[in-house]
């Protein structure tokens, strides 16, 4: 009789479905890691993609673009876009990868870079007269080296967005905030 009660024990079973309460969970939380590490590497590409672009426009140099404004244009000697449409254009790729807008948050810690030694242009680093959470620097030294003549004068476009990761088992949940940070030269 004793050897009926055991002989489900012996051969294996029970052995099996122990392994696969082990293993399975791991599996879980391996799979989910691997989906969400993808969606916070592509929401990392799409919002350098979304400063690459606010940046590129904001260094191009057109005569009418700043007529439709609501705010004053930074460049005394050329008309360049102004806030109203840098920030439009950051969040035109923003909202094309289906990424919430209202998400977007000042950089931290917030851009500080050297004024370019031009005494013709002003410095001018702050969010972006919108009301959105964009900081613009315009007139700034882009690459601070001891080298004057590597300098260069140009835009940074910076924001950070916040991403959630999806929750592993046995751990809470995880936040980051990813920044974005992009810089153009000024070409006259």
């Amino acid at each position: 009789m004793m050897k009926k009660l055991l002989q489900p024990v012996a051969d294996g079973a029970a052995q099996e479905v122990a392994e696969l309460a082990i293993v399975l969970p791991i599996l879980f939380g391996l799979i989910i890691g691997i989906y969400s590490f993808g969606r916070a590497y592509n929401n990392n590409s799409t919002i350098t993609r979304a400063a690459q672009a606010g940046a590129r426009l904001a260094v191009a140099s057109t005569p009418t673009i700043c007529t439709t404004c609501t705010s004053s244009c930074y460049w005394s000697t050329t008309t360049f876009p102004c806030d109203d449409n840098v920030t439009r254009a950051v969040k035109d790729v923003v909202i094309a990868s289906h990424l919430d807008v209202n998400k977007i948050a000042q950089p931290s810690p917030k851009p500080n870079p050297a004024a370019c030694p031009d005494p013709n242009l002003t410095k001018s680093c702050a969010p972006a007269s919108d009301g959105s959470n964009v900081y613009i620097c315009r007139n700034v030294v882009l690459n601070e080296t001891s080298n004057t003549a590597l300098r260069s004068c140009g835009t940074v476009v910076s924001f950070r967005y916040p991403y959630e990761f999806l929750p592993v088992p046995f751990m809470g949940r995880i936040s980051v905030n990813i920044p974005a940070v992009a810089q153009m030269r000024v070409e006259y």
